[in-house]
Formats: structure tokens, sequence, C-alpha cells
């Protein structure tokens, strides 16, 4: 029965809002979502949601140090990950390659079939393969970082996860990054890793980043960048030869070449019968290494050998990233060291901070001890009926860590104990005057990076 009462109509119910706008609404809300969630970088550690949260289970894991199965970890990475098993197994597997276009560094150490270059899908099952955090990611110092980084609740508010890593250097240029959102997509070629450290090397001293161009590691050809029509930057990867003793070898394929598609181009060029091949030997055997025979007479030169192999991969670079400030946006690879290195230098001083804190607090505790054993308390605590009422005597002499005293075992109320208190007030002193001027003064906190970078360089890859 309808109510007569009622000043409404039905039309007034109706929502103000038209379908056309809410549907765009919710198209760039998910749009966003897939972003943010799944297929672009961020710029800070250069990973995807998944590839961080398999980091994180990992170092919270026996795969911190030793091999373990790759599913049992790809089922640790589950609770942080919403979004199925085959997904992380799948990103864990890519994580661990150790090939050309794969990863000039890895992340994962992994034992194992992991594909190769010749066939970058042929992985074996995750539960035949095992992976552990290698010791560049270590060295990288995403761990080191974690006392001094913001963290969410995981999907299901039960444990918490980072919402980034803080390494020494912009991963997201490092490896080889392709991600395909709605309506957005990243294609971030890699770099190599000495060529990242002197850029920022060189914006630390001079507030301007070298150039950096692609470099992918034991890639034997080409790689050839030009703008199009359209502005965009595109990236041309080419075949590879060499000559050994006057035999010639295919030794390099384009991106995107595997064994099947190259020995198909080759087959397809010997049926035309217009060239000076003659007939092929592949001994490929985790990398390229096929034999091209000429023509009996034949003796093609460089030129005609590039010709024959003429065909190229382009792809077309999009270096669209998530800020730390959670906004998408496309970064040079040049302003993306420069946004690196000014947000490394605010996360090493709240670093420094936070540890000339913890070197004051050593300070006053050792202080306080010393003053505690010097002023027999402990004898006078005989006299006094409870631990709270000991507690509040001591907060009345004005001790600051009064609760931490009360529990401070007898056989410490010594004149030894006295002398290592004040030891280590000197060496707190010494360590809290470093942090704080490394906090302070950005000369000596431009230096210690320079000397990080340095020293990871020395070790990973040095020119």
């Amino acid at each position: 029965m309808k109510n007569k009462n009622s000043s409404s109509t039905p039309r007034d119910n109706f929502p103000t809002r038209t379908f056309e706008d809410q549907v765009h609404d919710d198209q760039r809300k998910y749009s966003r979502y897939v972003c943010d969630s799944r297929a672009i970088p961020q710029e800070i550690d250069g990973l995807k949601p998944v590839q961080r949260r398999i980091l994180w289970a990992m170092w919270n894991s026996d795969a911190r140090n030793r091999y373990t199965k790759t599913v049992k970890v790809a089922g640790l990475a589950m609770g942080y990950h919403p979004h199925g098993d085959k997904s992380i197994q799948d990103a864990l597997s890519q994580m661990a390659q150790n090939f050309t276009f794969a990863n000039n560094v890895p992340l994962v150490s992994g034992e194992g079939t992991f594909g190769d270059v010749l066939d970058p899908s042929a992985i074996a099952s995750p539960r035949y393969t095992e992976v552990k955090l290698s010791d560049f990611v270590k060295d990288l110092g995403f761990f080191e970082s974690l006392p001094d980084i913001d963290y969410v609740k995981n999907y299901d508010e039960t444990e918490e996860e980072p919402i980034h890593f803080v390494g020494k250097v912009p991963v997201v240029l490092l490896n080889n990054i392709q991600g395909i959102a709605t309506g957005f997509r990243c294609f971030i070629p890699a770099h190599k890793l000495s060529d990242i450290i002197d850029s920022q090397i060189a914006y630390l001293k001079t507030g301007k980043p070298k150039k950096l161009t692609p470099w992918y590691k034991d890639y034997k050809g080409e790689i050839k960048l030009y703008t199009n029509d359209n502005g965009s930057q595109i990236m041309t990867t080419t075949f590879a030869f060499t000559r050994e003793e006057g035999t010639i070898y295919l030794t390099g394929a384009p991106m995107n070449w595997n064994r099947e598609k190259v020995v198909t181009l080759l087959d397809d060029i010997l049926e035309r019968k217009d060239s000076w091949l003659k007939e092929y030997v592949d001994y490929s055997s985790q990398t390229f290494r096929i034999e091209l025979v000429p023509k009996k007479g034949e003796e093609p030169n460089d030129a005609q050998i590039m010709e024959l192999l003429s065909k190229e991969n382009n792809e077309t670079l999009a270096y669209n990233v998530i800020t730390h400030e959670g906004k998408l946006r496309n970064h040079s690879p040049e302003e993306i060291i420069k946004r690196f290195c000014d947000f490394r230098k605010t996360h090493l001083i709240r670093r420094f901070k936070r540890l000339a804190g913890l070197e004051k607090e050593k300070i006053e505790r050792n202080s306080e001890l010393i003053r505690f054993i010097k002023e027999r308390w402990n004898e006078k605590v005989t006299g006094i009926k409870s631990k709270k009422e000991f507690e509040e005597k001591l907060q009345k002499a004005k001790f600051v860590y009064y609760e931490w005293l009360t529990t401070i075992p007898v056989y410490r109320m010594t004149l030894d104990e006295v002398e290592k208190c004040e030891e280590a007030i000197v060496e707190a002193k010494t360590k809290y005057t470093e942090y704080t001027s490394l906090a302070k003064e950005d000369k000596k906190l431009t230096a210690f990076m320079n000397v990080e970078l340095e020293e990871l360089k020395k070790k990973w890859d040095p020119q």
C-alpha cells in the first residue's frame, strides 16, 4: 500500500549521476588499481607488488639463506598477494632467470631449470626448482632499510608488508621490466649496473646525471635507439655473428627471438635459395651458436651477413612508474636517477636520526647504571617492600630508566661494570657524533652514498 503521507516521487530515488559518468569513473578506478597492484613498478625499489611480496616472504622464511622449494615460497607469498599461486610462481621463476634479456643481476638465486635465451619459457615445475634470496639483493641494501620504511596491512589485515624497499641503486633501471595495465603500459629496458652507479655518482657530485643507454648482459648484437614520427622512443635489437678461423657463427638474436623462431627464419632463407647460405649447423646449448655455411665459392662480407640476418625486434620504450608520492608518471632514466638519489638522501637522514637516537639512549642508560652502582642502590633494595616501591624511589631520584634498572642482576654491581659502561659511553658518543653529522651535513651524507656505490660497483660490476 502506497504511503499517502510521503512527499517523494519515484523519480526522486533515481541516481543523479549519469550511467556514462559512473562507468567512466569505475573504469578510471579499475585502471589505476591494475597499475598500482599488478602491472607498473615502483620507482624506488623497481618492483611490482607481487615481486616485493615474494622478497618479503623470502626474507621472513628459510629462503633468506638457503634454497627452498619454489612452490613453498609461492605459498608463503600468498599470505600477502591475493591473486593466486600461479601468478606468484611465474613471477618468482622470472626473478630467478639469469640470461640475456631476462635479468642483468637477478634478485633471486635459483637451482633447477629456469629457461635460457634459447627458450625462456622452458621453466621446470615449481615443485622441482628451488630459490633463495641472491647475495646481490642483500648487498643492495633492501633489508638494511626495513626499520626506516613505512608499512601497510596485508589484504586480510593479519600482517604488515612494506610499501617499498630502499636499495642503493634504482633497480627499476637495472633489469628489463614489462607490464600491461588498463590504459597504460611500461617497457623499461635493462641498463648496466656500473653505468647506473656512475650516473648516480655524477649527479651526487655535480647535480647532473650521466646519460644512460640500454644494456643487456651477454648480448652480442646491436642496440639502436631512435624516435619515431609520434615522438615515441624505439629500441631495436639485431642479430649478432662472429668469425672463428674463417667459420661464421650466429651468436645472438634479437629480443623475443627464441631458437625455434631463429631456425624457422634460416629454413625460410634456405628454401628461397637466393642467398649465399648453403646450410646451417646448430650447436646451440643455453646460448646461440649456429654455424652458417656459405655456398661453394661464396665469401660473404660483414654487410652481406647482416643483410641476410636483417630481421630486428622493435620495442616502444615507456618509462611509466609509480612514484613514491603514489602518482603514475613517465620519467626519463636520468630523471629517475635524480629522484632516486634525492629520495635515498631523505631515507638515510631518517635512518641516521634513528641510529643517533639509539646511541644517545645507550649513553643515557650506561650513565644511569654508573650512577646506580656508585650510589649503592643495590644495598638499599633490602629495605624496600616491593618492586613498585623501588621504581618509585628511583623515579623520585630522577632516574629515567628506572624500570630497566630494577632488572639489573646483582653480579653487575661492580667497578668492572662501571669501566665497561664508561667504555661503552665513549664508543656511543663517537657513533652519535658520526650519525648526527651524517643526518645534518649534506656533504658528508653525499660522500657516504658515494662510498656505498663504489663498493657495490667494485664487487658486482667492476669495469
